[in-house]
Protein backbone atom coordinates (compact mmCIF):
# COMPACT_ATOMS: atom_id res chain seq x y z
CA UNK A 1 0.00 0.00 0.00
CA UNK A 2 1.54 3.42 -1.08
CA UNK A 3 1.71 5.83 1.88
CA UNK A 4 -0.30 9.01 1.62
CA UNK A 5 1.12 12.58 3.13
CA UNK A 6 -1.16 14.73 3.46
CA UNK A 7 -0.33 18.50 2.98
CA UNK A 8 -1.64 21.08 3.98
CA UNK A 9 -1.57 23.65 0.93
CA UNK A 10 -3.13 26.35 2.51
CA UNK A 11 -0.05 27.15 4.56
CA UNK A 12 3.51 28.52 3.44
CA UNK A 13 6.49 26.10 4.15
CA UNK A 14 7.98 26.85 7.26
CA UNK A 15 11.37 29.09 6.05
CA UNK A 16 14.10 28.17 8.34
CA UNK A 17 17.59 29.59 7.80
CA UNK A 18 20.80 28.03 7.62
CA UNK A 19 22.55 28.45 10.86
CA UNK A 20 26.09 28.53 9.15
CA UNK A 21 27.88 29.74 6.06
CA UNK A 22 30.10 27.80 4.01
CA UNK A 23 33.19 29.52 2.75
CA UNK A 24 34.83 28.59 -0.27
CA UNK A 25 38.71 27.78 0.30
CA UNK A 26 41.12 30.25 -0.90
CA UNK A 27 44.67 29.31 -2.13
CA UNK A 28 47.06 32.14 -0.70
CA UNK A 29 50.57 31.97 -2.03
CA UNK A 30 53.23 34.06 -3.05
CA UNK A 31 55.39 33.85 -6.43
CA UNK A 32 59.07 33.92 -6.24
CA UNK A 33 59.34 37.93 -6.63
CA UNK A 34 56.77 38.30 -3.53
CA UNK A 35 53.69 39.16 -5.54
CA UNK A 36 50.58 38.03 -3.72
CA UNK A 37 48.04 35.19 -5.73
CA UNK A 38 44.77 34.16 -4.45
CA UNK A 39 43.42 30.91 -5.95
CA UNK A 40 39.91 30.49 -5.99
CA UNK A 41 39.75 26.90 -7.47
CA UNK A 42 35.81 26.18 -7.91
CA UNK A 43 33.31 25.12 -10.80
CA UNK A 44 33.85 22.10 -13.47
CA UNK A 45 33.53 24.69 -17.00
CA UNK A 46 36.96 25.09 -18.68
CA UNK A 47 37.18 28.74 -18.35
CA UNK A 48 39.48 31.39 -15.78
CA UNK A 49 39.48 34.16 -14.74
CA UNK A 50 42.47 35.97 -14.12
CA UNK A 51 42.15 39.57 -11.87
CA UNK A 52 45.28 42.04 -10.93
CA UNK A 53 44.56 44.75 -8.59
CA UNK A 54 47.00 47.54 -7.63
CA UNK A 55 47.16 50.59 -5.42
CA UNK A 56 46.82 52.65 -8.49
CA UNK A 57 43.46 54.53 -7.02
CA UNK A 58 42.28 58.25 -7.91
CA UNK A 59 44.04 59.61 -4.75
CA UNK A 60 47.40 58.61 -5.88
CA UNK A 61 47.28 60.69 -9.22
CA UNK A 62 49.16 63.83 -9.94
CA UNK A 63 46.61 65.65 -11.45
CA UNK A 64 42.74 64.41 -12.25
CA UNK A 65 42.08 62.13 -14.41
CA UNK A 66 45.76 60.47 -14.99
CA UNK A 67 44.72 57.27 -12.64
CA UNK A 68 41.69 56.19 -14.97
CA UNK A 69 42.98 57.11 -17.94
CA UNK A 70 46.40 55.00 -17.49
CA UNK A 71 44.45 52.31 -16.60
CA UNK A 72 42.13 53.38 -19.48
CA UNK A 73 44.77 53.48 -21.66
CA UNK A 74 46.47 49.82 -20.86
CA UNK A 75 44.36 48.34 -23.92
CA UNK A 76 45.15 50.50 -26.39
CA UNK A 77 48.90 49.73 -27.00
CA UNK A 78 52.19 48.22 -26.48
CA UNK A 79 55.42 47.38 -27.45
CA UNK A 80 54.89 44.75 -29.24
CA UNK A 81 50.64 45.03 -30.82
CA UNK A 82 48.71 47.70 -31.71
CA UNK A 83 45.24 48.15 -30.08
CA UNK A 84 43.82 46.88 -32.77
CA UNK A 85 46.11 43.58 -33.00
CA UNK A 86 45.23 43.38 -29.53
CA UNK A 87 41.57 43.68 -30.34
CA UNK A 88 41.93 40.90 -32.80
CA UNK A 89 44.05 38.66 -30.44
CA UNK A 90 41.19 39.06 -27.89
CA UNK A 91 38.63 38.23 -30.27
CA UNK A 92 39.72 35.42 -31.85
CA UNK A 93 40.57 33.07 -28.85
CA UNK A 94 37.34 34.13 -27.33
CA UNK A 95 38.47 36.74 -24.61
CA UNK A 96 37.55 39.42 -22.98
CA UNK A 97 39.04 42.45 -20.57
CA UNK A 98 37.62 44.58 -17.98
CA UNK A 99 38.89 47.72 -16.38
CA UNK A 100 37.69 49.29 -13.08
CA UNK A 101 39.17 51.92 -10.76
CA UNK A 102 38.07 53.79 -7.40
CA UNK A 103 39.45 56.06 -5.35
CA UNK A 104 42.42 53.28 -3.97
CA UNK A 105 42.42 50.93 -6.74
CA UNK A 106 42.68 50.12 -10.19
CA UNK A 107 41.67 46.45 -11.52
CA UNK A 108 42.12 44.63 -14.80
CA UNK A 109 40.67 41.44 -15.17
CA UNK A 110 40.83 38.39 -18.13
CA UNK A 111 38.36 36.45 -19.09
CA UNK A 112 40.14 33.50 -21.14
CA UNK A 113 39.15 29.75 -21.78
CA UNK A 114 41.14 27.49 -20.21
CA UNK A 115 43.08 25.91 -23.62
CA UNK A 116 43.71 30.11 -24.61
CA UNK A 117 45.18 30.61 -21.37
CA UNK A 118 48.79 30.60 -21.73
CA UNK A 119 48.06 32.90 -25.10
CA UNK A 120 45.59 35.48 -23.22
CA UNK A 121 48.60 35.94 -20.19
CA UNK A 122 51.02 36.86 -22.83
CA UNK A 123 49.16 39.52 -23.86
CA UNK A 124 48.27 40.54 -20.55
CA UNK A 125 51.68 40.36 -19.97
CA UNK A 126 52.21 43.15 -22.59
CA UNK A 127 49.45 45.36 -21.44
CA UNK A 128 50.10 45.33 -18.25
CA UNK A 129 54.24 46.13 -18.03
CA UNK A 130 54.55 47.62 -21.17
CA UNK A 131 52.33 49.49 -22.67
CA UNK A 132 52.97 52.76 -24.77
CA UNK A 133 50.06 55.08 -24.41
CA UNK A 134 50.40 56.01 -27.85
CA UNK A 135 49.28 59.93 -29.04
CA UNK A 136 46.88 59.03 -31.63
CA UNK A 137 44.79 56.64 -29.52
CA UNK A 138 44.88 59.17 -26.20
CA UNK A 139 43.62 61.73 -28.56
CA UNK A 140 40.74 60.11 -29.53
CA UNK A 141 40.19 58.56 -26.23
CA UNK A 142 40.31 62.22 -24.70
CA UNK A 143 37.54 63.89 -26.58
CA UNK A 144 35.39 60.90 -26.25
CA UNK A 145 36.05 60.72 -22.45
CA UNK A 146 35.90 64.67 -22.46
CA UNK A 147 32.31 65.09 -23.98
CA UNK A 148 30.99 61.88 -21.81
CA UNK A 149 32.12 63.89 -18.69
CA UNK A 150 30.41 67.30 -20.17
CA UNK A 151 27.06 65.36 -19.85
CA UNK A 152 27.60 63.55 -16.65
CA UNK A 153 27.98 66.88 -14.95
CA UNK A 154 24.67 68.44 -16.06
CA UNK A 155 22.96 65.71 -14.13
CA UNK A 156 20.95 66.34 -10.83
CA UNK A 157 22.61 63.01 -9.65
CA UNK A 158 25.84 63.95 -10.92
CA UNK A 159 25.91 67.24 -9.18
CA UNK A 160 24.66 65.83 -5.85
CA UNK A 161 26.65 63.45 -5.57
CA UNK A 162 29.92 64.87 -6.10
CA UNK A 163 28.88 67.65 -3.63
CA UNK A 164 28.21 65.61 -0.77
CA UNK A 165 31.06 63.87 -0.90
CA UNK A 166 32.97 67.32 -0.90
CA UNK A 167 30.89 68.41 1.84
CA UNK A 168 31.56 65.12 3.99
CA UNK A 169 35.53 64.87 3.20
CA UNK A 170 36.59 68.75 1.95
CA UNK A 171 36.62 69.80 -1.42
CA UNK A 172 40.64 69.19 -1.51
CA UNK A 173 40.71 65.61 -0.53
CA UNK A 174 41.67 62.75 -2.32
CA UNK A 175 37.79 60.99 -1.45
CA UNK A 176 36.07 64.65 -1.99
CA UNK A 177 37.28 65.94 -5.18
CA UNK A 178 36.32 65.58 -8.84
CA UNK A 179 37.73 66.25 -12.14
CA UNK A 180 36.07 68.69 -14.79
CA UNK A 181 36.14 68.27 -18.55
CA UNK A 182 39.03 71.04 -18.96
CA UNK A 183 41.18 68.40 -17.16
CA UNK A 184 41.52 66.10 -20.20
CA UNK A 185 42.86 68.69 -21.91
CA UNK A 186 45.87 68.45 -19.68
CA UNK A 187 46.53 65.21 -20.15
CA UNK A 188 49.43 63.59 -22.21
CA UNK A 189 51.14 60.35 -23.04
CA UNK A 190 54.35 61.30 -20.59
CA UNK A 191 52.18 61.75 -17.56
CA UNK A 192 50.30 58.26 -18.10
CA UNK A 193 53.55 56.75 -18.65
CA UNK A 194 55.09 58.11 -15.28
CA UNK A 195 52.02 57.06 -13.27
CA UNK A 196 52.29 53.53 -14.69
CA UNK A 197 55.76 53.40 -14.22
CA UNK A 198 55.60 54.52 -10.48
CA UNK A 199 52.56 52.34 -9.64
CA UNK A 200 52.17 49.30 -11.99
CA UNK A 201 54.36 47.05 -10.34
CA UNK A 202 54.80 43.72 -8.54
CA UNK A 203 56.02 45.29 -5.24
CA UNK A 204 52.42 46.80 -5.65
CA UNK A 205 49.55 44.47 -6.74
CA UNK A 206 47.91 41.25 -5.95
CA UNK A 207 46.51 38.73 -8.06
CA UNK A 208 43.22 36.74 -7.93
CA UNK A 209 42.77 33.92 -10.17
CA UNK A 210 39.30 32.14 -10.27
CA UNK A 211 37.50 29.20 -11.97
CA UNK A 212 39.09 25.93 -12.69
CA UNK A 213 42.62 27.12 -12.11
CA UNK A 214 45.03 23.79 -11.61
CA UNK A 215 48.93 23.75 -11.01
CA UNK A 216 49.11 24.12 -15.30
CA UNK A 217 47.43 27.45 -14.93
CA UNK A 218 49.87 28.65 -11.62
CA UNK A 219 52.81 28.20 -13.52
CA UNK A 220 51.58 29.80 -16.51
CA UNK A 221 50.18 32.94 -14.28
CA UNK A 222 54.20 32.37 -12.63
CA UNK A 223 55.92 32.26 -15.43
CA UNK A 224 54.40 35.79 -17.02
CA UNK A 225 54.06 37.71 -13.93
CA UNK A 226 55.77 35.65 -10.88
CA UNK A 227 59.87 35.01 -11.43
CA UNK A 228 61.34 38.36 -11.54
CA UNK A 229 60.37 41.62 -9.58
CA UNK A 230 59.10 44.10 -12.38
CA UNK A 231 58.22 48.14 -11.96
CA UNK A 232 59.37 50.28 -9.27
CA UNK A 233 60.44 48.16 -6.44
CA UNK A 234 58.81 50.98 -4.14
CA UNK A 235 55.12 50.25 -2.42
CA UNK A 236 52.47 52.85 -2.93
CA UNK A 237 52.24 55.34 -0.42
CA UNK A 238 50.34 58.56 0.01
CA UNK A 239 49.56 60.85 3.26
CA UNK A 240 46.39 60.25 4.83
CA UNK A 241 44.85 63.17 4.21
CA UNK A 242 42.46 64.91 7.07
CA UNK A 243 39.25 64.75 6.39
CA UNK A 244 37.44 68.72 6.63
CA UNK A 245 33.35 68.10 6.73
CA UNK A 246 31.46 71.06 6.00
CA UNK A 247 29.23 72.89 8.56
CA UNK A 248 26.50 73.56 6.88
CA UNK A 249 23.48 70.85 7.00
CA UNK A 250 21.76 71.72 3.74
CA UNK A 251 23.54 72.38 0.54
CA UNK A 252 20.58 73.80 -2.48
CA UNK A 253 22.71 73.86 -5.64
CA UNK A 254 20.21 75.00 -8.26
CA UNK A 255 19.48 74.06 -11.84
CA UNK A 256 16.54 76.04 -13.02
CA UNK A 257 16.14 73.69 -16.49
CA UNK A 258 15.65 70.61 -14.10
CA UNK A 259 12.09 69.18 -13.59
CA UNK A 260 13.27 66.91 -10.65
CA UNK A 261 15.64 67.53 -7.84
CA UNK A 262 18.43 65.18 -6.71
CA UNK A 263 18.41 64.09 -2.81
CA UNK A 264 21.68 62.97 -1.52
CA UNK A 265 21.64 62.81 2.82
CA UNK A 266 24.98 61.30 4.55
CA UNK A 267 27.77 61.61 6.97
CA UNK A 268 30.79 59.93 7.91
CA UNK A 269 31.44 56.64 9.06
CA UNK A 270 34.34 53.83 8.86
CA UNK A 271 34.77 50.60 6.54
CA UNK A 272 34.60 47.13 7.19
CA UNK A 273 37.23 46.99 9.55
CA UNK A 274 35.10 48.67 12.21
CA UNK A 275 33.66 47.31 14.67
CA UNK A 276 29.63 48.20 14.06
CA UNK A 277 29.72 47.59 10.45
CA UNK A 278 28.05 44.20 10.54
CA UNK A 279 25.36 45.70 12.52
CA UNK A 280 24.97 49.12 10.62
CA UNK A 281 25.26 47.06 7.81
CA UNK A 282 22.08 45.46 8.80
CA UNK A 283 20.72 48.74 10.03
CA UNK A 284 21.31 50.35 6.83
CA UNK A 285 19.43 47.13 4.84
CA UNK A 286 16.59 48.12 6.86
CA UNK A 287 16.37 51.82 6.03
CA UNK A 288 17.34 51.51 2.49
CA UNK A 289 19.43 48.76 1.53
CA UNK A 290 17.00 46.64 -0.42
CA UNK A 291 13.58 46.99 -2.27
CA UNK A 292 11.54 46.16 0.51
CA UNK A 293 13.33 48.28 2.65
CA UNK A 294 11.49 51.12 5.13
CA UNK A 295 12.51 54.09 2.56
CA UNK A 296 11.61 52.06 -0.17
CA UNK A 297 7.75 51.34 1.37
CA UNK A 298 6.90 54.94 2.41
CA UNK A 299 8.63 57.48 0.16
CA UNK A 300 8.32 55.40 -3.23
CA UNK A 301 5.21 52.84 -2.70
CA UNK A 302 2.67 54.76 -0.10
CA UNK A 303 4.00 58.17 -1.22
CA UNK A 304 4.72 57.91 -5.07
CA UNK A 305 7.50 60.87 -4.83
CA UNK A 306 10.29 58.72 -6.28
CA UNK A 307 10.85 55.62 -8.96
CA UNK A 308 13.30 54.73 -5.99
CA UNK A 309 15.35 55.66 -2.92
CA UNK A 310 17.80 53.95 -1.34
CA UNK A 311 20.70 54.16 1.14
CA UNK A 312 24.14 52.73 1.28
CA UNK A 313 27.18 52.28 3.08
CA UNK A 314 30.24 53.08 0.54
CA UNK A 315 33.67 51.85 1.96
CA UNK A 316 37.09 52.71 1.26
CA UNK A 317 40.55 51.93 2.35
CA UNK A 318 40.88 55.02 5.37
CA UNK A 319 37.07 55.79 5.61
CA UNK A 320 33.54 55.09 5.01
CA UNK A 321 29.97 56.88 4.49
CA UNK A 322 26.10 56.59 4.90
CA UNK A 323 24.28 57.97 1.77
CA UNK A 324 20.81 58.30 1.26
CA UNK A 325 20.19 59.02 -2.52
CA UNK A 326 16.82 59.74 -4.41
CA UNK A 327 15.67 61.68 -7.63
CA UNK A 328 11.97 63.01 -7.25
CA UNK A 329 9.29 66.33 -8.87
CA UNK A 330 10.84 69.45 -7.46
CA UNK A 331 7.10 69.41 -6.00
CA UNK A 332 8.05 66.80 -3.67
CA UNK A 333 11.31 67.52 -2.18
CA UNK A 334 10.21 69.02 1.59
CA UNK A 335 7.87 66.27 1.62
CA UNK A 336 10.40 63.22 0.77
CA UNK A 337 12.84 64.92 3.25
CA UNK A 338 10.64 65.13 5.88
CA UNK A 339 9.58 61.59 5.42
CA UNK A 340 13.56 60.19 5.29
CA UNK A 341 13.58 62.26 8.73
CA UNK A 342 10.54 60.36 9.98
CA UNK A 343 12.00 56.76 9.13
CA UNK A 344 15.58 57.81 10.92
CA UNK A 345 13.44 58.82 14.22
CA UNK A 346 11.34 55.80 14.17
CA UNK A 347 14.78 53.68 13.99
CA UNK A 348 15.48 55.48 16.86
CA UNK A 349 12.51 55.53 18.88
CA UNK A 350 10.66 51.67 18.22
CA UNK A 351 12.13 48.68 18.20
CA UNK A 352 11.83 46.80 14.94
CA UNK A 353 9.53 44.21 14.95
CA UNK A 354 9.51 40.52 15.43
CA UNK A 355 8.06 39.73 12.03
CA UNK A 356 10.03 42.57 10.26
CA UNK A 357 13.77 41.50 11.22
CA UNK A 358 12.75 37.79 10.14
CA UNK A 359 12.06 39.21 6.73
CA UNK A 360 15.43 41.35 6.69
CA UNK A 361 17.32 38.71 8.05
CA UNK A 362 16.12 36.23 5.14
CA UNK A 363 17.11 38.73 2.77
CA UNK A 364 20.43 39.49 3.84
CA UNK A 365 21.50 35.41 4.32
CA UNK A 366 19.95 34.69 0.96
CA UNK A 367 21.97 37.47 -0.77
CA UNK A 368 24.56 36.71 0.93
CA UNK A 369 24.31 33.26 -0.43
CA UNK A 370 23.82 34.04 -3.89
CA UNK A 371 26.49 36.60 -3.70
CA UNK A 372 28.94 33.40 -2.81
CA UNK A 373 27.60 31.41 -6.34
CA UNK A 374 30.56 30.56 -8.83
CA UNK A 375 33.71 31.53 -8.75
CA UNK A 376 33.73 34.87 -10.59
CA UNK A 377 31.53 35.81 -7.49
CA UNK A 378 33.41 35.25 -4.75
CA UNK A 379 36.39 36.53 -6.21
CA UNK A 380 34.64 39.95 -6.32
CA UNK A 381 34.07 39.82 -2.88
CA UNK A 382 37.79 38.50 -2.18
CA UNK A 383 38.96 41.57 -3.99
CA UNK A 384 36.81 44.12 -2.42
CA UNK A 385 37.48 42.45 1.30
CA UNK A 386 41.34 42.32 0.23
CA UNK A 387 41.29 45.47 -0.58
CA UNK A 388 40.70 46.47 2.97
CA UNK A 389 43.80 44.36 4.84
CA UNK A 390 40.75 41.33 5.55
CA UNK A 391 39.17 38.08 4.12
CA UNK A 392 36.08 36.25 3.41
CA UNK A 393 35.28 35.64 7.24
CA UNK A 394 34.02 39.60 6.63
CA UNK A 395 30.94 37.47 4.56
CA UNK A 396 31.17 35.20 7.78
CA UNK A 397 30.87 37.75 10.55
CA UNK A 398 27.97 39.84 8.49
CA UNK A 399 26.17 36.02 7.92
CA UNK A 400 26.30 35.28 11.96
CA UNK A 401 25.32 39.19 12.74
CA UNK A 402 21.95 38.85 11.14
CA UNK A 403 20.99 35.76 12.42
CA UNK A 404 21.81 36.76 16.43
CA UNK A 405 21.34 40.58 15.89
CA UNK A 406 18.04 42.06 18.73
CA UNK A 407 15.92 44.68 18.20
CA UNK A 408 17.11 46.20 20.82
CA UNK A 409 21.10 46.20 19.08
CA UNK A 410 19.40 47.74 15.68
CA UNK A 411 17.75 50.35 18.03
CA UNK A 412 21.28 51.17 19.74
CA UNK A 413 22.88 51.29 16.70
CA UNK A 414 20.21 54.37 15.12
CA UNK A 415 21.14 56.18 18.22
CA UNK A 416 24.59 56.03 18.18
CA UNK A 417 25.25 56.86 14.20
CA UNK A 418 21.91 58.41 12.74
CA UNK A 419 21.38 61.50 14.67
CA UNK A 420 19.85 63.94 12.22
CA UNK A 421 21.89 66.91 13.53
CA UNK A 422 25.42 65.00 11.99
CA UNK A 423 23.77 64.44 8.58
CA UNK A 424 24.79 66.79 5.47
CA UNK A 425 21.65 67.11 2.83
CA UNK A 426 21.78 68.13 -0.89
CA UNK A 427 19.49 69.36 -3.00
CA UNK A 428 20.38 69.68 -6.77
CA UNK A 429 17.75 71.19 -8.93
CA UNK A 430 15.07 72.81 -10.05
CA UNK A 431 13.98 73.01 -6.53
Amino acid sequence: MNNIINLDRTAAPEIKLPDKIYLPAVNDIRLQNGLPLSIINAGTADVLRFSIVFAAGTRYQPQFLVAGSTLNMLTEGTEKYTSEEIAERLDFYGASVDCDIDRDWACITFYSLSRYFEKIMEIAEQIIKYPVFPEKELNIYRQNQKQQLIIERKKVSTIARETLASALFGGNHYYGSFAKPDDYDKLNSSLLNEFHNKYYSSSNAFIVASGKVLDKEIKIISDFFGKETWGNPQKAETEKQEIITSQEQTIHISKSDSIQSAIRIGKVLFNKNHDDYCGMFILNTILGGYFGSRLMKNIREDKGYTYGIYSNIVCMRDSGYLTISAEVGNEYVKSTLKEIKNEILRLQQQKITKDELSLVKNYITGDILRAMDGAWKIADIYIDVRQINTNLKHIEQIFDEALKITPEKILNLANKYFDTNTLITIIAGGC
